[in-house]
């Protein structure tokens, strides 16, 4: 049943799942979220006030948190496959997809090895990327260390939420690859199944939810970003988690599922704070799907608003409380900082080694030679040459078989939801319910580009990698354009087909494969 003023996400014959059924389910999630509540806490009070039995504590509430959180995932699906044959081979798949991704994932998870994973320049861990800043950080919101403005080893340009996920891989697994990279790859991997649940919300069409959750699996730029200890990956899960409640459309407890939605948004705006572009996306959707008033509509939005914004003040002046006295003694003081260090990085960002022009968003969509975050390279000798390849290879870039299918289907998303009328109110719009996927990774690939052509247009630099938080965008508007009827069959399998041999092309390390191969194909 939908309320007056209510977005409806589309109907369906299936049963509907109520939590009531789910009493294990309910109790083990409930316990999850507790426990990282208070793990969460006292990670805090620790910093404030360091102790033996402090961190003993954190680390066994975050064991019960990964164990309860387990058994919630377990019993949540083992339910669904005995109630709901007809969800058997989409539990069956994504279980196989997610696994593979993940075992790829802890494949590649501690190269390069610890020992070669240190910036002697910098005197800190961390090697692919920015992890060299995200990693200290880390550190010391273990140690409990007082913050300022500029100094490395905080990183207060970015509220702290992605880095405390990588403290507590550290303070689980020791200060390792695998200690601080298992968290960044743990979310990584469950954005799969995400995106896969959102597009079946929108589009209650299985083809394409296979399809988007696929094309996410093989982009590399999302692969790459998901393994080492960056921030982004985790913006992007907290704001699909977001966007995953306020789709559903059922509440928990007193909160309805606008209100639960905000408060995730919230999580991913304490990530980093673009995620700002992530809640704006699905504040505009809500906008174009919304049946009712303008007073219902405003009373609606703030729904999502206030505990979105309730969320990242408090959380982040919790952080300023215990962190960053005297110098940013308020959370307004932090955003301001935040705000003033964006608008100083001015300039042409990084240059294309091959074009020899700087890598601009219009080469986001088009072109740009990958960015080496880490390559090594191997030497093979032989009496007749000797021959190089690469040994690691960790690069910036996105599947462009995927990225360029853009000229395609938001043109098409745009005829289709203008021809069905100003809010896609038309029945003939409203029987394809599949077109509000498509609506939807619309104002989600807009909402996660065009700032970013905006602020390169007023001088600021944009790296490739900002894209990110709209690769899952792309995958959803790709599987939209590649599954319409009059799209063959065949030539989707021969697309699928490619966006792979993209994904492996550019996959970190391929010691699995014989040396006269990897000579060969140079990698």
């Amino acid at each position: 049943m939908r309320m007056e003023g209510a977005v409806s996400s589309g109907k369906g014959s299936e049963r509907p799942l109520s939590g009531r059924s789910f009493p294990l389910f309910r109790r083990a999630l409930l316990l999850a979220v507790s426990s990282l509540s208070a793990g969460v806490t006292l990670v805090a009070m620790n910093a404030y006030s360091p102790s033996d039995p402090g961190f003993l504590a954190i680390q066994l509430l975050f064991v019960v948190f990964i164990l309860s959180s387990a058994t919630a995932a377990v019993v949540g699906v083992a339910t669904l496959w005995r109630g709901r044959a007809d969800l058997r081979d989409p539990i069956l798949f994504l279980f196989v997809v997610s696994l593979s991704i993940f075992l790829l994932h802890v494949y590649t998870i501690n190269l390069p090895p610890t020992t070669d994973c240190y910036d002697t320049s910098k005197q800190a861990f961390g090697c692919i990327m920015d992890e060299v800043y995200y990693v200290p950080a880390a550190q010391s919101l273990l140690a409990g260390k007082q913050c300022q403005p500029y100094a490395d080893a905080c990183n207060l340009e970015h509220p702290y939420l992605a880095k405390a996920l990588i403290a507590v891989g550290i303070e689980l697994f020791g200060l390792t690859d695998f200690g601080w990279r298992i968290f960044p790859t743990i979310l990584g991997t469950l954005s799969i199944p995400l995106l896969f649940a959102i597009t079946y919300l929108l589009s209650r069409k299985m083809r394409l939810a296979y399809f988007a959750s696929l094309l996410l699996a093989f982009d590399t730029l999302f692969f790459v970003h998901s393994g080492p200890a960056l921030i982004d990956v985790p913006t992007t899960f907290f704001a699909m988690a977001g966007f995953l409640v306020y789709l559903y459309g059922r509440g928990f407890w007193k909160f309805d599922n606008l209100i639960l939605s905000g408060l995730i948004l919230g999580l991913a705006g304490l990530s980093k704070e673009t995620a700002v572009f992530l809640f704006a996306a699905v504040l505009t959707y809500h906008t174009a799907f919304f049946r009712g008033g303008v007073k219902a509509w405003a009373y609606s939005l703030a729904k999502i608003a206030i505990p979105a914004g309730i969320v990242f003040i408090i959380g982040l002046q919790v952080y300023d409380s215990l962190y960053t006295q005297p110098s940013l003694p308020t959370f307004f003081q932090h955003l301001q900082f935040m705000l003033k260090y964006g608008a100083s990085l001015t300039g042409p960002g990084w240059t294309d080694d091959l074009l020899k022009s700087p890598i601009t968003p219009l080469n986001w969509l088009t072109y740009y030679t990958p960015i080496a975050y880490l390559v090594t390279h191997v030497t093979v000798s032989s009496a007749q040459a000797n021959i190089v390849y690469v040994g690691v290879g960790y690069f910036g870039v996105t599947n462009m078989m995927m990225v360029w299918m853009v000229f395609f289907w938001v043109p098409l998303v745009v005829y289709r939801w203008a021809r069905g009328g100003e809010k896609a109110r038309s029945p003939s719009a409203e029987r394809e319910g599949d077109l509000k996927g498509g609506v939807f990774a619309l104002v989600w690939f807009l909402w996660g580009y065009l700032p970013y052509l905006g602020l390169w247009l007023y001088g600021r630099v944009t790296y490739p990698f900002y894209i990110l938080p709209a690769v899952p965008a792309l995958a959803l508007g790709t599987a939209y354009f590649t599954t319409r009827e009059w799209f063959s069959s065949r030539l989707a399998t021969v697309y699928l087909v490619a966006n792979f041999a993209w994904f492996f092309w550019y996959f970190p390390d391929k010691a699995f494969l014989p040396d006269w191969v990897r000579a060969l194909i140079g990698r």
